[in-house]
């Protein structure tokens, strides 16, 4: 991709990484070490990559949208972390833990999806790509719900 800062390179490399990283623990079976390692690589690469999204105000020169996703991932992230490192864990840990960490993938799917869509697709003007990324990340986010609903197999890998 041309026009991309230093920043923004570290940002797509570490992006990138984890939508690899989140299609193996999203179908893999849940639990184990395996789990675990990929799991914590995963929010080790999403952390930095969203803390560097932050930093990167290249397409309006202020904070934007884009910069609350970014934000909303993190939070999606910790809300995932936290039934897992809580001790005693709720009955319900599980699925709280489950739901938000897919909901992080889902998020990080419908980001990737409108980077490839505002920089492949010649738009004529800037409400062109603002519509454009609405439209993108709506229709992930949709399609993405059943990433988050499907049922999944738990126990050691």
């Amino acid at each position: 991709m041309t026009g991309l800062t230093t920043l923004g390179s570290i940002h797509a490399v570490l992006a990138s990484t984890g939508i690899v990283i989140g299609f193996f623990q999203l179908w893999r079976r849940k639990g184990g070490s395996a789990h675990r390692v990929l799991g914590y690589a995963y929010v080790a690469v999403m952390v930095i990559a969203d803390g560097s999204a932050l930093l990167v105000f290249q397409f309006t020169g202020r904070p934007n949208v884009l910069h609350v996703g970014a934000l909303i991932n993190l939070a999606c992230i910790a809300a995932g972390l936290w039934p897992v490192l809580r001790h005693p864990r709720q009955d319900d840990w599980f699925d709280r833990h489950r739901i938000w960490m897919a909901g992080s993938y889902v998020g990080l799917l419908a980001a990737a999806a409108t980077e490839l869509t505002v920089r492949t697709v010649p738009f004529a003007s800037t409400d062109e790509v603002w519509t454009a990324t609405a439209v993108v990340t709506l229709a992930v986010w949709a399609a993405g719900r059943w990433i988050v609903r499907r049922p999944v197999k738990s126990g050691a890998d």
